[in-house]
């Protein structure tokens, strides 16, 4: 008989922010925490998201007792659509408000019948065979999230979840620090804590200090006001109804996912706001400038969303008035920056003042800085720990902090995606890699983007593309070309004695391969285009010849 353990499995969210997707796994059962996306980089050109990849969760399907979600951000359920489809009436825990955004994403695709619903409330202990999980509320940018206090047959584990630890929340929304002491109470062999703000000292700024400087804007400014944030920070959308409704204004707000998370909060009673506080869109050509609020998408940059389009003039009912103020409430995401600064820039071109986080103490971060992880390293007081959800740098910073903090120096451990950890009785032990590669998604094709295709489009994006035709008769004469097309790669009218050259180049290559193979004399054209470009140039781009024969 084996001795007891359980295998934690990370596929996702170590190394990087986003994608988060953990395995818990005995012998005969498994839980998965959180089942996330991450956006691509820029140098990803096409590809739509990355998630990670499911092979490892699809052969172990049949002892997966449930998945669990710590909150509704698609870089913790956004990979759920991917997966779903090699469910079956797979039970998806999670809170109220965190289990309608995931059904959304299910439902566009017709998968709600993959999985089952099971709404959990805060403190609540639900047991999945071998292992226990109880609910804590924590605080983050997003309402309703939850960590996690998790039994298993070798002792207790801790997942923070996404969290800080507001020192003065508004409305309750606080990290339940009693709760992770209650658990932690007879003693925690594995805590894995958020490492996003890590570098960052001391406390987060809290909710109540945002609210405050809102407030201070809404005070000083003259004209309308606009708003963009993420679509799922319902708690900064109740601040601005009520200093809407402080300072006389209606608010308005435009924005498909913001408009669907708005009803589902209001559903829930999350969100609250009085008729005389809201107006229609169409109603704002009514309503004197200093009397309106607008809240809108946008807050990345995303070009087609209502703030995009509105810095480009580009919006069928809100287009910029003198002296509208332009209220950016998010923080930056990397690989955002410079579509963001267009938009602002944008902004400023058609006559708005634009504030945002790196000019005005607009928006408080989710996720807490190191006196709040020490906080939860004093809390939970774990055996060992594992740094999860940042960076490599952020989780060497907070394996660093941990043992600052009376962790021993070999318990703090930094793992990577698709580095198995067991722990038993006897101890802690590194198991052999899994291949944990992410899976590029591009439009309806699913890991069929790879590096070679993915080094073409830098190629194509950065030298661009060369078209040889030629075509030869029966006896390898040329009946025609060879023609040279390019894109991407010089202007032709201009550079046209270099493609003569080439063409030179081509014959030349012809002459001396006179009874050669149609995909033999084509490579060779390649690979002499190539040099001759290089040698003159000093570029290279993508050349495709095409020798037909006929």
């Amino acid at each position: 008989m084996s001795e007891a353990h359980v295998t934690l499995t990370p596929l996702g969210g170590l190394g990087e922010i986003g994608m988060n997707c953990m395995a818990l796994e005995t012998e005969q059962s498994m839980i998965l925490i959180d089942c996330g996306l991450m956006f691509p980089d820029v140098i990803l050109y096409g590809v739509d998201v990355v998630i990670p990849r499911m092979d490892f969760i699809v052969s172990r399907r049949h002892k997966l007792k449930g998945i669990i979600l710590t909150h509704g951000h698609e870089d913790h359920i956004g990979a759920l659509a991917w997966i779903a489809p090699y469910l079956h009436d797979t039970p998806l825990y999670g809170s109220e408000f965190t289990l309608r955004l995931a059904m959304k994403r299910l439902q566009e695709r017709n998968l709600e019948s993959h999985v089952t619903l099971h709404p959990v409330t805060a403190r609540e202990r639900v047991e999945l065979d071998e292992f226990a999980v109880t609910f804590i509320p924590v605080c983050h940018s997003i309402i309703e999230g939850f960590g996690l206090g998790i039994e298993t047959p070798v002792g207790r584990i801790v997942h923070t979840g996404d969290f800080k630890i507001d020192r003065n929340p508004l409305n309750g929304h606080a990290t339940d620090l009693e709760a992770f002491s209650e658990f932690s109470r007879d003693g925690v062999t594995l805590l894995l804590s958020d490492s996003t703000n890590v570098e960052r000292e001391g406390f987060s700024l809290t909710e109540r200090e945002i609210k405050a400087r809102l407030d201070e804007v809404f005070a000083e400014a003259e004209g309308r006001i606009l708003v963009t944030l993420f679509a799922t920070h319902i708690q900064r959308m109740q601040e601005i109804f009520d200093l809407a409704a402080k300072h006389g204004r209606k608010v308005a707000f435009t924005g498909r996912s913001l408009v669907a998370n708005i009803e589902v909060a209001r559903e829930l009673g999350h969100l609250r706001f009085n008729r005389e506080n809201f107006c229609e869109m169409e109603e704002l050509a009514y309503l004197d400038d200093s009397r309106i609020v607008i809240l809108l998408t946008g807050s990345q940059g995303e070009p087609l969303s209502a703030l995009s389009r509105v810095a480009r003039n580009e919006h069928r009912q809100i287009n910029i008035h003198k002296g509208d103020t332009v209220i950016m409430s998010s923080r930056f995401i990397p690989g955002n920056t410079r579509a963001i600064t267009r938009v602002i820039n944008d902004l400023y071109r058609q006559g708005a003042s634009v504030l945002y986080e790196k000019v005005q103490a607009i928006h408080a971060s989710g996720h807490a800085h190191q006196e709040e992880l020490g906080i939860m390293l004093d809390t939970v007081r774990p055996k060992f720990f594992v740094p999860v959800h940042g960076e490599y740098r952020h989780l060497f910073k907070h394996a660093e902090l941990a043992v600052n903090r009376g962790v021993a120096q070999e318990r703090a451990l930094i793992l990577e995606n698709g580095q198995p950890l067991t722990l038993a009785p006897s101890g802690i032990r590194l198991e052999e890699a899994i291949n944990a590669e992410s899976i590029l998604v591009d439009g309806k094709g699913v890991g069929d983007v790879g590096q070679s295709v993915l080094k073409e489009r830098q190629i194509l994006g950065g030298e661009g593309l060369v078209v040889v035709l030629l075509v030869q008769d029966e006896f390898g004469t040329i009946v025609f070309g060879p023609s040279i097309q390019s894109k991407g790669f010089i202007f032709e009218q201009h550079f046209s004695h270099i493609l003569e050259d080439a063409k030179c180049i081509i014959l030349d290559v012809m002459e001396g391969n006179p009874n050669c193979e149609a995909y033999k004399l084509e490579e060779r054209i390649r690979s002499s285009l190539r040099r001759f470009f290089r040698k003159v140039l000093e570029r290279d781009p993508i050349v495709i010849p095409l020798v037909a024969r006929v």
